[in-house]
């Protein structure tokens, strides 16, 4: 996958996550704050994350980027695109989150879901996105459904890595062009 993209919305630009940006973003996920809403909770140590790298480089499927505040020429979050398939125009919206306590409450969150969806249909023609979140964050919840997506089921105590949490699956999906038919068009 073209690891090269640059997303723009009025106050971010979204950019390819690079090797120089492992030591912050790490970090972010190891906040108490931060890590209760992860599947998995193990601290994310700098060997961890130079090996996540190295196959997120490598991996066609997958686009991460990390979000900079323009205005503050600070990274604030993250967000991703995985097991992106363009012949089935789907893919996974994922690992979106502010890590930067500076820019929290700031409606960054749904800035960058807007702004990676319309990616995803407009640049990559992708037809549905699909995301997992816990039942318990109601904030992303939210923000998610303020973006178009919708419930779509429900997972009762899934398993992540040794640890347990309900999730749900929630659905974005591009609205089929109505075509006029022959009645509507001769009236």
């Amino acid at each position: 996958m073209d690891h090269s993209y640059r997303i723009l919305s009025p106050r971010l630009l979204l950019r390819p996550l690079t090797e120089h940006d492992l030591e912050v973003i790490r970090t972010w996920p190891n906040h108490a704050s931060t890590r209760i809403w992860f599947h998995d909770y193990q601290p994310i140590d700098i060997d961890r994350a130079v090996n996540d790298y190295e196959r997120y480089r490598l991996n066609e499927r997958d686009m991460m980027f990390v979000a900079v505040w323009m205005e503050q020429e600070l990274a604030i979050g993250t967000a991703s695109l995985s097991r992106i398939d363009l012949t089935m125009r789907t893919a996974e919206l994922g690992k979106v989150y502010i890590g930067s306590p500076e820019a929290q409450g700031l409606s960054f969150g749904e800035e960058m879901v807007s702004a990676l969806t319309a990616f995803g249909i407009t640049t990559l023609g992708l037809k549905q996105l699909e995301l997992y979140v816990k039942v318990t964050n109601t904030r992303a919840i939210r923000v998610y459904m303020n973006c178009g997506y919708v419930h779509d089921r429900s997972y009762r105590h899934h398993r992540v890595k040794g640890a347990t949490s309900s999730l749900i699956r929630m659905v974005y999906t591009v609205p089929r062009k109505r075509s006029i038919d022959a009645s509507e068009s001769q009236g």
